[in-house]
């Protein structure tokens, strides 16, 4: 690593790295193909039950494969070039750091494709720590008051099965505090109250609706998903709040959590990051 973290020391907390690949020219490395990787090597390996799992350090912390709801992993911003291209990975819990760095350390060697001779080969060629906060000083960040937010993939969200077709603040907060509360009941928030977050903050929507589909192969076993279309949101927000208000310092906690986390719905398939930069 080119960090002096060692995360095994302390206490759970999220952590954000930047992971540079040799790559061949013209690899396929969409989000979803690289989610599908990445899920190979952070979670529980085939055949092993998470009950199993708990009796080993190693193992305790890695999430089951294909189990339903959010992953304590997703990925952040992509970066290509000619022949490498690096990917953010952000971490609701750094204890898959070690995970990922003991892979780094075997070579770090990547397969992107259906598990067939026309799979390709990526290499790792560096691992670093970009950002770290504990879950209390993420409480503690409650002073931001305006912000500019990105949607750097297109980003869905649903509820009770059906789609929400509206972008709101109180939306993508509702998405980051059942994180937090997943992750760190302690220190979470309080559920969002919608109408109290809708007096208080103010909008300006520069999206645009998109349909994303879910491009997932035919033979994946996923019947009629295979050619799913999603509807989604592309583009940014400009949000800003008022001083002082209670809602307010609730939705400036989660907008320091985004930086570690996606939000929305099939965010397996990469959907769902964002970038938010308190003005």
């Amino acid at each position: 690593w080119s960090s002096d973290v060692c995360s095994s020391d302390l206490a759970p907390m999220p952590t954000s790295v930047y992971v540079s690949f040799d790559a061949p020219e013209g690899v396929p490395a969409t989000p979803r193909r690289l989610h599908a990787a990445l899920s190979a090597v952070l979670d529980l390996p085939p055949g092993i039950s998470p009950a199993r799992a708990s009796q080993f350090p190693t193992l305790a912390h890695r999430p089951p494969h294909g189990a339903g709801g959010v992953k304590p992993y997703s990925l952040g911003e992509l970066c290509h070039s000619e022949s490498t291209f690096g990917v953010e990975v952000r971490f609701l819990d750094d204890r898959l750091v070690d995970t990922l760095d003991a892979w780094l350390s075997w070579g770090g060697v990547m397969r992107l494709g259906a598990g067939t001779e026309d799979d390709s080969v990526l290499i790792a060629t560096e691992g670093q720590v970009i950002n770290q906060a504990s879950w209390d000083e993420l409480a503690q960040r409650d002073q931001d008051t305006a912000w500019e937010i990105r949607l750097v993939t297109p980003t869905t969200f649903s509820s009770k099965g059906h789609h929400v077709p509206s972008l709101s603040p109180a939306t993508i907060a509702t998405s980051l505090q059942q994180r937090w509360w997943t992750w760190n009941r302690r220190l979470a928030p309080p559920r969002i109250n919608r109408h109290a977050m809708a007096s208080v903050l103010a909008t300006q929507d520069f999206t645009h609706s998109s349909t994303v589909s879910l491009a997932m192969p035919r033979n994946s076993g996923q019947g009629r998903l295979s050619s799913r279309q999603i509807p989604a949101h592309e583009g940014h927000l400009r949000i800003s709040g008022v001083e002082g208000a209670e809602a307010t310092r609730i939705f400036s906690r989660l907008m320091a959590l985004s930086a570690y986390t996606n939000v929305g719905s099939h965010t397996s398939f990469g959907m769902g990051v964002i970038d938010a930069v308190a003005a």
